[in-house]
């Protein structure tokens, strides 16, 4: 479980059944969209698996995912200038798997399309994996 308002009317849902396949489910005043996927199997960037806009709903917000390389949680926003109404927090967590690789599923909501100056990216708590928010990484054919 990533995320789950108190109300249960809204939330994000991430696993992976293996460290090739993911799965997500977002709720959001009572309707639901899942999506499983295979990983890509090459990157456009070093430690970004995967980023895709997962959902879009209310006049034009959207739930944005990822996957990244690596145990380096929490991540969080990163970078100058004031966060923009209408973004959500970086939520996140970290799969680990039997042959020691790990992964970060991470999920956060902006509206669509909204560039601002001086926009943020998402970064992990030891800077080793930052991505611009907008940003979509799905790389060649699974």
């Amino acid at each position: 479980m990533i995320h789950r308002e108190p109300a249960g009317d809204a939330g994000e849902f991430a696993w992976m059944p293996d460290d090739q396949n993911y799965c997500l489910a977002v709720v959001r005043a009572a309707r639901a969209s899942t999506i499983c996927n295979p990983l890509p199997k090459s990157w456009a960037r070093i430690g970004i698996r995967l980023v895709i806009e997962a959902v879009a709903y209310r006049e034009g917000s959207t739930v944005y995912f990822a996957v990244v390389d690596g145990g380096h949680a929490p991540y969080a926003y990163a970078g100058r200038g004031p966060k923009s109404p209408g973004w959500g927090p970086v939520r996140d967590a970290t799969a680990a798997f039997a042959s020691g690789r790990t992964l970060s599923l991470l999920t956060y909501e902006r509206p669509a399309g909204q560039i601002l100056p001086g926009d943020r990216e998402i970064c992990s708590a030891d800077n080793a994996v930052c991505f611009p928010t907008l940003d979509v990484y799905v790389p060649g054919s699974p």
